[in-house]
């Protein structure tokens, strides 16, 4: 009787461990391969449906064909971008002196802002990267000071994932307004989870979120959902520049990457089981 207790165990953990690398199954396959006159200088990736934008820091950018790996070269008003965002198929930067482009803010728009990490989302323009973070509303004549807000990422109605140290010491992924007032608890990590080099984002189209760092020195992603739950977590790629994930329109992830060539690349990684 023991014997076959020992032996269900021994099943069941081994279906719980296929069912895990099953949900880890991954197809990665190569998009476009980005122009050289872009690497030396390269910011990152957006998408906005069916292209992907691959912008250099002196404002030249390539958009992506998702269906073809067409390549389309461009060039931004801002010579000197240190972050962007697309919002309706348009480049908005945000530059050294922390000023925004590309984006209708009226007044606010004329101003220079202690940031380096700009957000679009269908309220206005989320800023950070400073002492503090802000929420410049479209229609607003002065901005909203979002505090002991450090890491916002807008995901929709005007809501925003944001990641904290709680009192005791652990990390949190929370959701607040755009104004900064918290809303709920989403995500607790574990105690053990210290990382370095802590990102989040981009949101998934479901409103699920990436969150990437180093852990014991291996950079990890995780999927986390709407709901608290993770979804899954993967060892991630060496980091290229400061935006190198995105999320395509069918939900796939969308990364910049060497390939065995040396050369940096648009590819597509697909889940080829459900993620759940």
């Amino acid at each position: 009787m023991v014997n076959k207790i020992k032996i269900s165990a021994f099943i069941l953990l081994f279906v719980c461990f296929s069912s895990l690398l099953s949900a880890m199954d991954i197809k990665k396959e190569a998009v476009a391969v980005i122009p050289e006159e872009l690497v030396s200088k390269l910011i990152g990736l957006r998408v906005y449906k069916n292209q992907a934008f691959v912008m250099a820091s002196n404002g030249k950018y390539i958009t992506v064909d998702l269906s073809n790996g067409k390549i389309t070269s461009n060039r931004a008003k801002s010579a000197k971008v240190i972050d962007y965002d697309v919002a309706a198929g348009k480049i908005v930067c945000l530059d050294e002196q922390g000023k925004i482009s590309g984006y209708p803010l009226g007044k606010l728009g004329e101003k220079t802002y202690d940031s380096c990490r700009i957000e679009t989302c269908d309220q206005g323009v989320i800023l950070s990267g400073g002492d503090n973070s802000y929420f410049l509303p479209q229609k607003g004549k002065t901005p909203s000071e979002l505090k002991g807000i450090v890491m916002p990422l807008p995901i929709y109605n005007g809501f925003l994932w944001a990641m904290s140290l709680n009192k005791e010491r652990c990390w949190e992924l929370n959701l607040h307004d755009c104004f900064g007032n918290f809303m709920d608890k989403v995500y607790k990590f574990s105690n053990g989870f210290e990382p370095s080099n802590l990102e989040i984002g981009p949101a998934g189209i479901d409103g699920d979120l990436l969150v990437s760092a180093k852990e014991n020195k291996v950079r990890k992603i995780a999927l986390i959902g709407r709901n608290g739950r993770m979804f899954w977590k993967i060892n991630g790629p060496a980091k290229i520049c400061s935006r190198d994930l995105a999320f395509g329109p069918l939900g796939e992830l969308l990364v910049l990457e060497k390939n065995p060539e040396g050369k940096i690349i648009l590819s597509r990684w697909t889940f080829t089981t459900p993620q759940g």
